[in-house]
């Protein structure tokens, strides 16, 4: 067995190969997790860790991080890429329609398009009005707001950091996971975590986040409600996207997020009211000298 771990991890066969000529080799638990991702790909590459870890019946995800790490992935997002790129061929996006390799401009931007649109009226029907209220009231109440989001959820983090300045709130943001680590570690009473990952599981936001408990509160901007991070978060704003994103990494999703950063920054400054408006005031008045 160990010698053909070693041979899987040289070669790396794809994944829908290994595990049709290994299946019957691996150990029950293995075989309930190869046979999820076997029976249904597709499904299998918007699933978190721990929604396979549960379908399977796993005790924990650590069968599924060695499920993955049998087959010679570093990572699951590693393994899940793979695995959309291997079911995928020549398309690297689905959410309306599969972009393929010889679209054009003008295809790709009717195909992109249209794909948001839907996934806007997606999120706009799923993701549930009371927990972003939920949301804004823990805003509210916070003494200071630590953002944590890097890669590509860095600039939705940014962007809320920047938005909810402008109201007044104290906000913290960084770029460099040491930095905010630090800011993490030196909690005070009323201070709020807002972390931000599509997967739930970057580790340097989930651990920041976990060790920020329970002094602080946390919300969650996530793509799974049980993902580590959803887990940990006091408030989980979970959004949706059908996109297939080994060549991309989750497009249309940043932009929903994007607008939920707006619906709440909008809230914010409703609830402030004449407070909230001079805030806005002052904070445009200050930027006019970047401007002719």
């Amino acid at each position: 067995m160990d010698k053909n771990k070693k041979i899987i991890l040289k070669k790396r066969a794809p994944i829908l190969q290994q595990l049709s000529r290994n299946y019957n080799s691996l150990p029950n638990i293995q075989q309930k997790i190869g046979k999820i991702i076997l029976n249904n790909p597709s499904k299998a590459i918007k699933m978190s860790i721990s929604q396979i870890a549960q379908e399977a019946g796993a005790k924990s995800e650590a069968s599924v991080v060695h499920f993955y790490r049998s087959l010679g992935f570093e990572s699951f997002s590693d393994f899940k890429v793979s695995l959309a790129a291997e079911i995928s061929g020549n398309t690297f996006y689905h959410v309306y329609e599969d972009i393929k390799i010889d679209d054009g401009i003008e295809t790709i931007k009717n195909k992109i398009f249209s794909g948001s649109i839907k996934v806007f009226n997606d999120n706009m029907n799923f993701i549930d009005s009371k927990v972003l209220n939920d949301a804004v009231e823990l805003i509210e109440k916070s003494k200071r707001i630590i953002l944590i989001g890097f890669a590509s959820s860095a600039a939705i983090a940014m962007y809320a950091h920047f938005y909810f300045s402008f109201l007044g709130f104290d906000c913290h943001f960084t770029t460099d996971a040491h930095v905010s680590s630090i800011l993490t570690a030196n909690l005070e009473k009323n201070d709020l975590i807002f972390a931000i990952s599509y997967s739930g599981e970057s580790r340097d936001v989930v651990v920041q986040a976990k060790q920020a408990k329970p002094l602080a509160k946390v919300i969650a901007l996530t793509g799974f409600a049980d993902s580590p991070l959803g887990k940990i978060a006091d408030v989980c704003i979970t959004t949706v996207s059908e996109e297939m994103n080994y060549r991309t990494d989750a497009m249309v999703s940043r932009i929903v997020q994007l607008a939920v950063i707006d619906t709440l920054f909008t809230s914010l400054a409703i609830r402030k009211g004449n407070t909230g408006l001079n805030n806005l005031l002052k904070a445009r008045q200050s930027l006019s000298y970047l401007k002719f």
